[in-house]
């Protein structure tokens, strides 16, 4: 019973794979004709993993709130649906039998978010249909939800703007390739199959290469939130397609300077104390954003009773130590304000990153950052003038750093000063949805 079951088994994935080469030859030879209709009301629809969760999430929704402000049609589509706007739909996943085949083959060959096919029918929904454009942000996620496949038949259909928040649409797989170059000519050999998204066989080579050959086929519009990733685009394999960059931006209005005694007697924080805050989703152990250079800083000033390290999205309830405390997840952006202006420093040591919108916000609420020369950080912190940018992954620098701007409040003041006015002039809400606005109108 056991060889039959075997036997069955060996035959069922033999057929999925089978038919994964199949449905992979199909889609990549499939003749898109240029038929746009382009609606003459002005009609955008925002496709995203999430409507809230994330900075990818946060910046399409905004741009989606700035539309509906406008008398514009608006909707977004997303994979996970949080909340019961009207605007927002939850796409759904296709159950079929030949869906489950190729999810089956799929994890068999590790082809990343290759079959999806309800995301290649997306061209069939109402939203799209009506829509004059369709802009596209992150596409890829733990669970997946969007095949790259269905890119080529919404270009051929729509006026297509697809904003990058990370490297995942230039790579064999990841979404960071930290120092690792290898998406400028091919991928294979991968380093590191285990950075997100992970794979469990080396098929970067395979699965860039699939990329490659659909956005040949793409005619669509790039959009970046930093000079970082432009120039990374413009040696991939999205280089033929024009890009524009254009930087996130914040609600000032709510992320503005607090005074920080009240916050402070807000949050039964100590007054007398130089208060470091730092923040990283999964707390200290992400190593996406450093959690070992912050594990390693508490660790040196342990013994200097004047500091308290403040970690936001720490534990699921707050957690109190002379030295550290860690405060869960803050959703509600308001008292998010309030902690960053309770604080004297940021520290944000990531080794993976765009355009951070918590960057930003510590900012405006008047931070100074202590940070790595990592992605696009170093076009929104200012060496020397709104925070200290430590070389890549030089924990000794950091640490220069976090005295000199810790030591010297004169310098810590004209930081501040220089932090908020930096934001209030570059990235604001209002500068990205006007940048935004003018791209559209100039594509339609």
């Amino acid at each position: 019973m056991r060889l039959f079951a075997s036997i069955r088994k060996y035959m069922f994935i033999f057929r999925a794979i089978i038919f994964a080469y199949y449905t992979r030859y199909k889609l990549l030879h499939t003749r898109y004709y240029k038929q746009k209709h382009i609606q003459t009301q002005k009609s955008i629809v925002y496709i995203n993993t999430s409507n809230t969760q994330g900075g990818a999430a946060r910046i399409a929704y905004d741009l989606h709130m700035f539309q509906l402000s406008l008398s514009n049609q608006s909707q977004m589509l997303v994979s996970n649906k949080q909340g019961t706007e009207a605007e927002i739909y939850e796409l759904k996943q296709d159950a079929s039998k030949k869906q489950q085949l190729l999810y089956e083959a799929q994890k068999w060959l590790q082809w990343q978010d290759f079959f999806h096919l309800a995301s290649l029918q997306l061209y069939k929904h109402p939203a799209i249909q009506q829509a004059s454009i369709v802009h596209a942000h992150n596409l890829h996620s733990w669970n997946g939800f969007f095949s790259p496949f269905a890119l080529p038949e919404l270009c051929s259909r729509k006026q297509v703007i697809w904003t990058l928040h990370d490297m995942h649409a230039v790579t064999g797989h990841c979404a960071s390739s930290f120092k690792c170059e290898k998406w400028k000519i091919g991928c294979g050999n991968c380093p590191q199959l285990e950075t997100y998204p992970k794979l469990t066989k080396d098929t970067t080579s395979f699965i860039w290469k699939t990329k490659k050959n659909i956005y040949k086929r793409c005619d669509m519009h790039i959009v970046v939130p930093s000079k970082w990733l432009q120039d990374i685009v413009s040696q991939s394999i999205l280089s033929h397609l024009p890009c524009t960059l254009i930087y996130n931006g914040i609600d000032t209005s709510i992320y503005k300077p607090y005074n920080k005694q009240e916050v402070r007697t807000k949050f039964e924080l100590p007054s007398g104390k130089t208060i470091i805050l730092f923040s990283a989703d999964l707390g200290i152990a992400n190593p996406f954003k450093g959690g070992e250079y912050i594990q390693q800083l508490i660790e040196r000033y342990k013994t200097i009773p004047e500091i308290l390290f403040v970690n936001i999205g720490g534990g699921t309830s707050i957690e109190k130590s002379d030295l550290i405390w860690n405060v869960p997840y803050i959703q509600d952006q308001t008292e998010m304000a309030e902690w960053y202006s309770a604080a004297d420093m940021y520290v944000y040591p990531s080794l993976a990153d765009n355009c951070p919108l918590v960057v930003l916000e510590a900012m405006a609420c008047g931070l100074p950052i202590v940070t790595f020369n990592t992605g696009g950080i170093p076009e929104l912190v200012l060496h020397n003038q709104t925070g200290y940018v430590a070389n890549y992954k030089d924990f000794d620098d950091l640490c220069k750093g976090f005295n000199f701007i810790r030591n010297n409040i004169e310098i810590r003041k004209s930081m501040v000063e220089k932090s908020i006015e930096r934001v209030q002039k570059c990235f604001t809400l209002d500068i990205m949805n006007e940048q935004y606005y003018n791209l559209y109108k100039k594509l339609v």
